[in-house]
């Protein structure tokens, strides 16, 4: 037996020996696991790190007649397009986008659309993520870059409706350099190509999720497109009292957007859009949830709400309609909140057709530039879009259907042509959507300043030209900005 300090330290000797051992081994498995954990971190924050581009592009499905792979070197090497194009999202944001690449429909003809039965597009990311857009909505609408759709809020407002006026064409195409949030072509780059790029219906339609990142394949369907859940309201209508306010909804309230109007007509893309934000941030936006995606109303007059399902991939809804009628007032009672739009006239209905004894009473129209109060014969109006002045040329545009008819005169609408047919007695008026041509009892006439369109699909006409050609006397004080049309 050994003892004393030699018997010690050969003890203690090996025992210190193995603890360095499980110490050096703690401490790589520390290591390892760090670094693992880092790069879970880094993959989560910044996928584009592991998903930086795209290199091929299928196209295949029973829609097409020669499936084909095309290489990124392939496409590089095909007629290229460049566009800019205006986007917002559905927090909703607003920014720019500008790309270049292959135009989709001349890739779709390299792989043998079958134009007779293709009915959907299917795109689909690297990473897995899906879009599916409908042939119409794709190729038979048309699309516009808006260069003024951020005018009326900053970038973060994305459910302030911006100028549509100047729209210009731009095609789809797959991206094979893209740079987003800048309208500077300088900063293109291949980082989230090969990228779906398409423009906006509407100066309000919300495009930023269809910009498909990472695209490597494209399947075209020939399935018959669902319908879009029609939209439902709450209350559903009936008698309520003054002050209700009515609350829309649908099944996902996401990009199934839903747009409707209060006038009686048919709600359009060009109509007030209910569910700006989308409810995939609802948890993220709640403190303004309330203030963007608002009820309608309050309701001080009987109403009629109609409204529509609009969004990707699916036929739009059924369009339902809404009545409510105030605790106290006779179902005849109130007159719309907004005179009805030019855009979709009820069917037989002849809203602005006065009788004799009501022509020969002298009218007086007040309204004011940017306001949407208006008077009739000091009877109040609610406008659901405002006149407003084009500075270029220095005319005041109005809502063409509401002083038409305020002064007695009726209004035809033709939506293919985008023709406006004002009739007064025997006076006929023919205008058309951005063209300065018009015609008055068939003897054609050119004006400075087109008509056209503004949110919520309203058509605007030059006041001057309309007011006096059917007779009617236009003063304007420019201090105040007020018009008053007599007749």
């Amino acid at each position: 037996m050994i003892t004393g300090k030699r018997a010690w330290r050969r003890l203690s000797f090996p025992l210190l020996k193995r603890c360095r051992i499980k110490f050096n081994f703690c401490r790589l498995t520390a290591a390892v696991i760090v670094l693992w954990l880092l790069a879970v971190a880094l993959n989560l924050v910044a996928p584009g790190v592991a998903l930086a581009t795209s290199h091929s592009l299928e196209i295949t499905g029973k829609g097409v007649a020669n499936p084909v792979t095309f290489t990124r070197e392939e496409l590089e090497k095909m007629e290229q397009h460049q566009y800019l194009y205006s986007c917002i999202n559905t927090w909703p944001t607003k920014k720019w986008y500008v790309g270049k690449g292959v135009k989709l429909w001349d890739l779709l003809l390299k792989a043998g659309i079958k134009e007779e039965e293709a009915t959907m597009l299917k795109f689909t990311a690297v990473d897995g993520y899906t879009v599916t857009l409908t042939m119409k909505e794709l190729f038979q609408d048309k699309r516009y870059r808006f260069p003024n759709f951020k005018v009326g809020g900053g970038d973060g407002d994305g459910h302030i409706p911006g100028d549509p006026s100047g729209a210009v064409p731009v095609e789809t195409i797959i991206g094979l350099i893209s740079v987003e949030g800048s309208d500077n072509p300088e900063y293109m780059n291949e980082l989230n190509t090969l990228l779906l790029m398409l423009g906006q219906r509407t100066v309000t339609e919300q495009t930023g999720n269809l910009f498909v990142k990472y695209l490597n394949k494209i399947e075209v369907l020939t399935d018959k497109p669902q319908k879009w859940d029609a939209p439902q309201a709450n209350p559903p209508g009936g008698t309520v009292p003054a002050g209700t306010m009515v609350t829309l909804s649908n099944l996902h309230m996401d990009d199934d957007k839903i747009y409707y109007t209060t006038d009686g007509s048919t709600p359009t893309m060009n109509s007030p859009m209910y569910n700006w934000i989308a409810s995939r941030w609802w948890s993220s936006r709640a403190d303004v949830l309330g203030q963007i995606n608002h009820p309608i109303g309050p309701l001080t007059k009987n109403t009629t709400i109609k409204a529509v399902t609009i969004g990707p991939g699916k036929l739009d809804s059924d369009v339902v309609t809404f009545e409510y009628f105030i605790e106290g007032q006779e179902p005849g009672d109130g007159s719309p909140a907004v005179p009805p739009a030019v855009e979709e006239p009820e069917t037989g209905a002849e809203p602005g057709k006065d009788t004799e004894a009501e022509k020969s009473e002298p009218k007086v129209i007040v309204l004011t530039i940017g306001s949407m109060e208006a008077t009739v014969n000091g009877a109040p109006y609610t406008l659901d879009a405002a006149p407003y002045l084009n500075a270029e040329v220095n005319r005041t545009l109005v809502p063409v259907r509401f002083v038409s008819e305020a002064l007695g005169a009726q209004v035809g609408w033709d939506p293919e042509t985008g023709r406006v047919t004002i009739t007064d007695g025997e006076k006929e008026i023919i205008l058309t959507l951005g063209s300065s041509t018009v015609r008055v009892n068939g003897a054609e006439q050119t004006i400075d300043c087109p008509p056209t369109t503004l949110p919520p699909g309203r058509t605007f006409v030059p006041l001057r030209f309309v007011s006096e050609t059917i007779g009617a006397d236009v003063v304007y004080e420019g201090e105040t900005e007020k018009i008053t049309i007599a007749r």
